[in-house]
C-alpha cells in the first residue's frame, strides 16, 4: 500500500516548475529512491493555483510532475467534507491553496514541504513542516 509522506504546497510547486532552486526536485528524488511505496502529495487546489501563475513551459513541468506515469507524485482531490474548512482557512493564509495542503498533512500525518513554513506552523505541529 502507498503512503503519502510529503505534501507540496503552492509555493513548493511554483519553485519546482520555475526552477528557482533544487530543493523540491531533490526532495522528490529522495522519495523516488526509497525502497518502499512512499508518495509525494500534490493537493489539487495547490496544483490549480500554481498552474494559473506559470508560463507555458513552467506549466509543462508542473503537469509532468503530477501526471507522468511511474512518478511518486499523486494528485490529491479536495474532498467534499473538507471544502468548507479549506475555504475558511485559505483566506487567512498566504498563497492560495495552503489550506488544502494543511488538510492533507493532517489526513496522511505527512510533512508539508513549503517556503511559507511560518504561516503553516500555526495550523500543524512544527515537526510536520519542512522549510525549503
Amino acid at each position: 500500500m502507498s503512503d503519502v509522506r510529503i505534501i507540496l504546497d503552492t509555493s513548493a510547486l511554483l519553485a519546482y516548475a520555475q526552477l528557482k532552486d533544487l530543493n523540491v526536485g531533490e526532495l522528490i528524488a529522495m522519495v523516488e529512491e526509497e525502497a518502499d511505496t512512499s508518495l509525494v502529495g500534490v493537493p489539487a487546489v495547490c496544483f490549480l493555483s500554481a498552474h494559473a501563475q506559470l508560463d507555458v513551459h513552467e506549466r509543462a513541468r508542473l503537469v509532468d510532475l503530477a501526471t507522468r506515469p511511474g512518478t511518486v507524485a499523486v494528485l490529491l482531490p479536495l474532498l467534499g467534507p473538507d471544502t468548507v474548512e479549506v475555504a475558511g482557512m485559505d483566506s487567512r493564509l498566504p498563497g492560495h491553496g495552503m489550506a488544502h495542503a494543511l488538510v492533507e498533512v493532517r489526513r496522511f500525518s505527512a510533512i508539508l514541504a513549503t517556503y511559507e513554513g511560518r504561516a503553516a506552523r500555526g495550523h500543524v505541529d512544527d515537526g510536520s513542516v519542512l522549510d525549503l
